[in-house]
């Protein structure tokens, strides 16, 4: 009984989780087309009145169909529909601003993350979604990582794209919040489809796993971008002093 109370908890937080970010994305499309800065408060009142007319409603019907997993499943694929399709027409709008040979090695990084999770796989698995976080428990209860070597497997493979898709434009990509929600758009189609084609369950511990090494990635790229920038600036200088000297 305590175990199901604390995955209810943990299941409404992520849906809170998930309904506040999509709250705070389209505030912020809102914020940067208006002049008037004064005008943010009233601003913010409104969309959240009209936003919690849509989301309550909404929240409604998927718990008239489902179950508190199926909910938190849905608001995911909501989310990743979202963000395929801003990520979609930005890529149209913006194609010749981009790095080609990036965006061809994204592309190539895509492809085989689909065959290792989708297309190497075979039938035989539930339609059930998983929300448990059993893992990190049974690692905190046995005071090992060893049960956690599945999580950090998933992590581990979504680290290049925290790493590859800002180099497909760096001026405008390199942002947590993008790779973060590309990293969850990503990892939500894929455990759906495993559950829908029965290869695989929808894990929601796999997805967190998964957007956890997108954001890993996205740090180490901007620790690496940063220490290139330093170098080049100091080999700038030194350059300026040589001609100085000379």
């Amino acid at each position: 009984m305590l175990e199901m109370l604390n995955i209810d908890i943990m299941t409404y937080a992520l849906m809170g989780f998930l309904l506040l970010c999509g709250y705070l994305f389209i505030f912020r499309a809102m914020c940067a087309r208006i002049s008037n800065k004064k005008s943010l408060p009233i601003l913010a009142f409104v969309l959240l009145v009209v936003y919690a007319a849509v989301a309550i409603p909404l929240m409604i019907v998927l718990s008239q169909m489902g179950s508190n997993s199926f909910m938190l499943l849905a608001l995911l694929m909501l989310s990743a529909c979202s963000v395929l399709f801003v990520a979609l027409y930005g890529l149209f709008v913006n194609f010749k601003y981009l790095n080609k040979k990036m965006l061809v090695l994204f592309i190539l990084y895509l492809l085989m993350i689909s065959y290792v999770t989708i297309f190497s796989r075979e039938e035989g698995h539930s339609r059930a979604i998983l929300l448990r976080f059993d893992q990190l428990r049974e690692a905190i209860r046995i005071k090992s990582l060893e049960p956690l070597q599945h999580l950090f497997l998933n992590a581990v493979m979504f680290i290049p794209l925290g790493v590859l898709f800002p180099l497909i434009r760096p001026s405008r990509l390199a942002k947590m919040t993008y790779v973060a929600a590309l990293g969850l758009m990503l990892s939500t189609m894929i455990e759906a489809t495993q559950m829908f084609l029965t290869i695989g369950q929808c894990d929601i511990e796999d997805i967190t796993a998964n957007t956890a090494g997108a954001i890993i990635g996205i740090i180490l790229y901007k620790v690496g971008a940063a220490f290139y920038f330093r170098n080049r600036s100091d080999e700038d200088e030194d350059e300026d002093e040589d001609e100085d000297e000379a």
